[in-house]
């Protein structure tokens, strides 16, 4: 078995000036891309989950996919959550810890948004979600000296245990960056998987600071998607 992780950031319409902003995707093609997987036979699993199950510690349904947003908007709730409930599938949410609540303030050449704030992530938790890291300010952490490399890491899981009062078991590296001594970090950080933007899906014995996943976003119709997952399954994952 091998499970593919999709990673959305923004389900909403853009905002005029910015169709071609791949950090979107409209409310209406994010359901028809549900609609296109789950009448594939997919079933939507947590990255923990999917962490758990490498760890031999659980089981996953016949076709499982992780379905994931990076940076915490607020439309993860108002948008792909009410999307996601259709199927019963829970989602994984990558939040940057020292924003939310915020804006984000990382990118100011992307139209501004709210985040989601720690009452809406409490809920997401109690709601069956995952909620995992993207570091403590959305910084590039490879080419990061070992302090500041590790306040992005360790400050980041930190937070969002202390905030949340769960485990945070995952992290979701900006921009996909990392090198080798990233990964050793994550380790070190206590962090028990990573994500990266490899596109591959990940198999039983795929590295869990390595899992491979597929950045969605823009006018990317429902066959396209499963064009592309198609491509997943057929590239070999590496260590």
């Amino acid at each position: 078995m091998r499970v593919p992780i999709l990673c959305y950031h923004r389900i909403e319409t853009p905002p005029a000036g910015a169709a071609d902003d791949t950090n979107f995707v409209t409310p209406a093609l994010f359901a028809g891309h549900l609609a296109s997987l789950h009448g594939a036979g997919f079933t939507g699993v947590t990255v923990r989950d999917l962490l758990a199950w490498q760890r031999g510690e659980r089981l996953l349904p016949a076709k499982p996919i992780a379905i994931t947003f990076d940076d915490a908007y607020a439309s993860v709730v108002t948008h792909a959550v009410p999307a996601l409930d259709m199927y019963g599938w829970p989602c994984s949410v990558f939040a940057v810890s020292g924003y939310v609540g915020g804006r984000n303030v990382w990118d100011p050449n992307a139209p501004p948004a709210t985040l989601l704030d720690a009452t809406a992530l409490r809920g997401l938790l109690a709601a069956g979600h995952d909620i995992g890291a993207h570091t403590r300010h959305h910084r590039r952490v490879r080419g990061l000296n070992e302090t500041d490399a590790m306040e992005e890491l360790s400050g980041a899981k930190h937070d969002l245990e202390q905030l949340l009062c769960v485990a945070c078991d995952s992290v979701a590296f900006p921009y996909g960056s990392h090198d080798p001594d990233t990964l050793a970090r994550v380790q070190r950080a206590g962090y028990r998987g990573a994500l990266t933007l490899k596109r591959w899906a990940n198999g039983a014995r795929t590295n869990p600071f390595r899992l491979g996943r597929m950045s969605v976003g823009g006018p990317l119709p429902p066959w396209g998607l499963r064009t592309k997952l198609t491509k997943m399954f057929l590239t070999p994952s590496f260590s």
